[in-house]
């Protein structure tokens, strides 16, 4: 009969199906919690980058308000994005603004005027990453006050949403004498009847365990530093079983290396070279050294080097431990002594220096 209905079993399930389908990778999609996964921190303007134990992003997320993420006063636009591993909400903020390790650091330190919070959508493929602006806002801080008088509760008025969360130092209130602007604590929540309730975090520990790091590239670096001291009374000869590597690292970013010496085959030994170096990064692997220095047949070479001061449990001690065998006890001190690592990158060639006392 025309106009008639025929009901199939078959595709209404399958209609069913798809729509389901559709609004459960919806649902996976765009779903968000009140709790926070972080993944990492990305910054602009930092104080020392290359320095991350001092200034990072991470110090204005580990609940402690003696530490603080700091950038230059007058890069406008400077500031940090928190990468998270879930899409989450919020819809206010507390902060913790200036630099508070003590009331002479909050006066040194300019703190924020105005900033800029900003949550975005990151969408990820195996290709690449693309972006998605969910909200914006401006708004002024009050100035900093000492401890926890200082904390400041940001109604948003607005939920913002995403798993990209950026901050931006629009204005500084031009407190300090350092050229740094700090903030010392932020934190994602709501605003309740009770007050400000943050957002948890689920991964703190990732948190702690970056902070964690930064200690150990701290380390590498004060044993660079104390061999540069070293250098300015002569030189300093690091060891490969039986071959010798003298090296100089200068104050004022010179270095050279004496052509090695000892036992092995000569034509696998670097020539005697002259330069300058650079730390393009200290991390908890140690610090990335970048070479660079004239052939004789005058062309410039860049070579990278890492420098690491090693300590019991790491890999490269336990392979100087393994090289030295039964001399290891007779030979290094780790009690008394640094043991530092000079690692050429491209080849994985390993020099050893265990002579130079810890400073006391």
């Amino acid at each position: 009969m025309k106009g008639s209905f025929r009901f199939s079993p078959i595709k209404h399930f399958l209609c069913f199906c798809i729509l389901l389908v559709s609004v459960s990778f919806t649902f996976h999609c765009k779903r968000s919690e009140t709790q926070l996964d972080y993944e990492r921190t990305q910054s602009v303007g930092q104080v020392s980058p290359e320095e991350p134990w001092r200034f990072s992003p991470e110090f204005a997320l580990d609940d402690k308000y003696g530490t603080a993420f700091c950038a230059n006063a007058k890069e406008v636009g400077s500031g940090f994005t928190i990468f998270l591993s879930n899409n989450t909400q919020f819809t206010a903020l507390q902060l913790l603004n200036g630099f508070h390790r003590g009331v002479n650091d909050l006066k040194n330190n300019d703190s924020i005027k105005k900033l800029r919070v900003s949550s975005f959508w990151m969408e990820k493929n195996d290709s690449k990453s693309k972006l998605k602006e969910d909200r914006t806002k401006d708004f002024t801080l009050s100035k900093a006050k000492f401890g926890k008088q200082g904390l400041q509760v940001i109604d948003l008025d607005a939920t913002f949403e995403g798993n990209v969360i950026r901050f931006e130092i629009l204005e500084t209130y031009g407190l300090g004498n350092t050229g740094r602007v700090c903030l010392s604590e932020v934190r994602l929540g709501e605003v309740k009847k009770e007050g400000f309730v943050p957002n948890p975090w689920v991964s703190f520990d990732k948190i702690k365990r970056t902070i964690a790091d930064f200690g150990k590239a701290e380390r590498h670096a004060y044993g660079f530093k104390q061999l540069v001291l070293a250098n300015e009374k002569g030189n300093i000869l690091f060891y490969d079983q039986g071959t010798v590597l003298p090296v100089f690292f200068k104050p004022d970013q010179t270095f050279s290396f004496s052509e090695m010496y000892g036992e092995g085959d000569p034509t696998s030994f670097l020539p005697s070279i002259i330069g300058t170096y650079t730390i393009l990064q200290s991390t908890d692997e140690g610090l990335e050294l970048n070479l660079s220095y004239f052939d004789l047949g005058g062309i410039e070479r860049n070579i990278s080097w890492v420098f690491k001061r090693a300590e019991v449990g790491d890999e490269d001690y336990e392979n100087f431990k393994t090289k030295l065998g039964t001399k290891f006890s007779e030979v290094y001190q780790p009690k008394t002594h640094f043991l530092f690592v000079l690692k050429e990158k491209e080849t994985g060639r390993t020099f050893y220096h265990y002579e130079l006392a810890i400073p006391k």
